[in-house]
């Protein structure tokens, strides 16, 4: 047996491209699962109790009327998919109807939550957008209120007191 040759001059590890390319199957366990759900069984051959002339005559009716559906059943799938099949979309069936009475309650529940709590949002953002719209006429009044006191504190400061000093005396 020989020593594995190692070349110090490439890298340790393989680029990808040196890799040989692997096919994937993501599928594979979808089929595994199948095929541990599917398992069709052949039908056995229906047969006839023997104490059939014993039986009243709606045990009887009942007993003609089974043996001539599983017969109907093992000329129609003798291998047994028939069966399976309805086991099967039966199985799916029931699984479906607890998920749908288990989770549509609570995802109505959810919705109506945030219908509500939109709802609310909706309101806050309408009485905000009405104090923001009358808030400007409102800062304007209160500034141009308080732009005409100053003119007026800045008249009466500058205007001259009128004194009889300042006039020259009337003769």
């Amino acid at each position: 047996m020989q020593a594995p040759r190692i070349d110090h001059d490439r890298e340790q590890d393989p680029s990808p491209a040196d890799q040989p390319a692997t096919i994937r199957q993501p599928a594979r366990p979808v089929f595994e699962m199948g095929r541990r759900v599917w398992n069709p069984k052949p039908v056995p051959k229906p047969s006839i109790p023997a104490d059939l002339e014993k039986l009243s005559w709606p045990e009887r009716s009942a007993e003609v009327v089974c043996h001539a559906i599983l017969s109907a059943e093992r000329w129609v799938s003798g291998g047994g998919w028939l069966r399976e099949w309805i086991r099967l979309n039966l199985w799916v069936g029931i699984f479906l109807l607890v998920a749908t009475l288990v989770v549509v309650p609570l995802v109505t529940a959810l919705l109506q939550g945030v219908r509500d709590w939109t709802s609310l949002l909706g309101g806050t953002v309408a009485n905000i957008n009405v104090a923001v719209a009358t808030l400007p006429p409102i800062v304007l009044a209160i500034a141009t209120g308080f732009l005409v006191v100053k003119l007026i504190q800045r008249q009466r400061a500058n205007r001259r007191p009128q004194r009889r000093q300042d006039y020259p005396p009337y003769e």
